[in-house]
């Protein structure tokens, strides 16, 4: 199942424990896979490279550069074009939306407010973390 995340669940998964950390571990034993463009790429190194970070990433013994091979690990990469704006309050968000339609992604998953109220684009439902956890439990045939 192809799934995108926003550059806020990257980082929130990447440094700490908890939800966020969740769906990288679902990518990590290929119940889902992560999808992302190469602009994507770029925005999670900006923002791993932000100084509020510094004390994290050194607390973990861990460098922006370990973080973004992990991350490049985890995903797979997409192309996309560009086109009219999807978000107008937020035109950078529109990237997660191409690149869930390049990668014939099942869901968006993110924790900003411009994507989620949007509810869903082009099919493809958008959600916050615990709706995309729960809904993928609810789904799941339990094991008997």
């Amino acid at each position: 199942m192809r799934v995108v995340i926003d550059t806020n669940i990257w980082v929130s998964g990447l440094l700490w424990r908890g939800l966020p950390w969740e769906m990288l571990r679902l990518a990590e034993t290929g119940k889902i896979e992560l999808c992302l463009t190469p602009s994507m790429l770029a925005e999670l190194a900006e923002t791993l490279g932000y100084e509020k970070f510094r004390p994290r990433l050194a607390q973990l013994g861990l460098t922006q550069a370990d973080l973004m091979g992990y991350a490049m690990n985890l995903a797979s990469i997409f192309e996309t074009t560009g086109g009219e704006t999807i978000v107008i309050a937020d035109p950078d968000d529109d990237v997660f939306l191409r690149c869930a339609v390049a990668a014939g992604a099942v869901f968006v998953v993110s924790g900003d407010h411009h994507l989620l109220d949007l509810g869903q684009y082009a099919g493809i439902p958008i959600l916050t973390v615990r709706e995309f956890l729960d809904r993928l439990v609810s789904e799941t045939p339990a094991s008997s």
